[in-house]
């Protein structure tokens, strides 16, 4: 009888192993399916007085900004190319894994996005 009860028991633990298999590869599976690409882009646009720009994560906007981040005032770019620049930065920051990355004024000032009229 001794003999007969450790064969159901292990049959009981492979049973129970192989379930555990299959739902671990399951899991595996439905979470590799879950991941999906993320696209990181922008576009620039203009406003009354200058230029601004979005960042687009899956074609959905996710910063808008219209005006020159990280200087004393509230002014749009001047030129459609200063907003690329920053916005271009933006985007490799977060590529870089910077969730809500910032632009510091030395930043502005290096890629020479003019600030005054």
């Amino acid at each position: 009888m001794m003999i007969c009860g450790i064969s159901n028991h292990m049959k009981n633990m492979k049973i129970k192993t192989k379930f555990v298999f299959i739902l671990l590869i399951s899991f595996s599976f439905f979470c590799c399916q879950n991941k999906k690409k993320v696209e990181i882009n922008y576009t620039v646009f203009e406003v009354n007085d200058g230029w601004g720009y979005d960042i687009m994560i899956n074609n959905k906007i996710f910063i808008h900004q219209d005006v020159i981040p990280s200087i004393n005032i509230s002014r749009s770019f001047l030129s459609k190319e200063d907003a690329e620049k920053v916005a271009s930065l933006v985007v490799e920051k977060m590529k870089q894994k910077q969730k809500l990355p910032s632009v510091t004024k030395k930043e502005i000032e290096k890629l020479g996005v003019k600030t005054d009229s």
